[in-house]
C-alpha cells in the first residue's frame, strides 16, 4: 500500500526526524502523534503523492459552493477541460456521499454545514479521487466532543469499508486511540516510533513522557 524507507524530514535547513521507515496496509487506520514541533505536519506533506492524498482540514467554508460542487472542484485533476469528472469518479462520489451519511446534503451550501459535516465532505473528495491512502492533519481540531467522536469513527469506517489506508494526526489521544489500529509517534529528540496493535499505549508514553501524570 504505502512503503516508506529511511525518510528524513525537516525545514529551514534543520532535520527534525531521520530514518523514518514504515508500511501502511490496506484498511488500516493509524494515529500519528507527537508533541508540537516534532514534524507531524511536515511528515504528512512529505508523504503526499498521487496515491496518498493529503486532505485539507483548515480550508474555509466558502459561501456559494454546494457540497457536490465542492467535491467536484476538489477533483480537478481528474476532470476534463470543461470541469467534468468521469463516470467512474461520479460513481465513487455517489458511494462516498452515501457511505459518509451526507447524501442528503449534496445541494447544501458548504458555508451552512457544521464543522463535522464539512470534514466528511472533505473526506468525500479524497474517496472520489480514489486515493489509496488518506492523510489528515488534525481533522478533529476545533470540533466539539460529539463531532470529534463522529469524525474519528468515520475515519475508521472509511478504512474498513473501502480498504483505504488512513493516517491522521491528532492531539485528542484518548479518543483517537479508540479507532486507531496502530500508532506512529515523533519524539522531541527526533525519533520515529511505530507500534504494533498491542503496544500502542507504550509508544504514546515514549513520545509523551509525562502522559501518565496528566489528569
Amino acid at each position: 500500500m504505502l512503503e516508506v524507507h529511511h525518510l528524513t524530514i525537516g525545514h529551514d535547513g534543520r532535520d527534525l526526524v531521520r530514518d523514518i521507515s514504515f508500511g501502511l496496509a490496506l484498511g488500516e487506520c493509524v494515529l500519528l502523534a507527537g508533541p508540537n514541533g516534532t514534524g507531524k505536519t511536515t511528515l504528512l506533506k512529505a508523504l503526499a503523492t498521487e496515491g496518498a492524498i493529503l486532505i485539507p482540514t483548515n480550508i474555509p467554508k466558502v459561501k456559494g459552493f454546494s457540497v457536490e460542487a465542492f467535491i467536484r472542484t476538489g477533483c480537478y485533476r481528474e476532470s476534463d477541460w470543461r470541469g467534468r469528472i468521469s463516470k467512474e469518479a461520479e460513481g465513487r462520489m455517489e458511494e462516498a456521499l452515501r457511505m459518509l451519511g451526507i447524501e442528503g446534503l449534496r445541494k447544501r451550501d458548504i458555508s451552512t454545514l457544521s464543522d463535522g459535516e464539512f470534514q466528511k465532505a472533505c473526506l468525500a473528495t479524497g474517496l472520489t479521487r480514489k486515493a489509496e491512502v488518506l492523510l489528515l492533519d488534525e481533522p478533529t481540531a476545533h470540533l466539539d466532543v460529539e463531532n470529534r467522536i463522529d469524525v474519528l469513527r468515520t475515519l475508521r469506517d472509511v478504512a474498513r469499508k473501502t480498504g483505504t489506508a488512513v493516517l491522521f494526526s491528532s492531539h485528542d489521544l484518548h479518543d483517537a486511540l479508540r479507532v486507531a489500529d496502530r500508532v506512529f509517534a515523533l519524539t522531541r529528540d527526533g525519533r520515529f516510533l511505530a507500534s504494533d496493535p498491542h503496544n500502542r499505549e507504550a509508544i504514546l508514553r515514549a513520545a509523551f513522557p509525562n502522559l501518565e501524570n496528566q489528569p
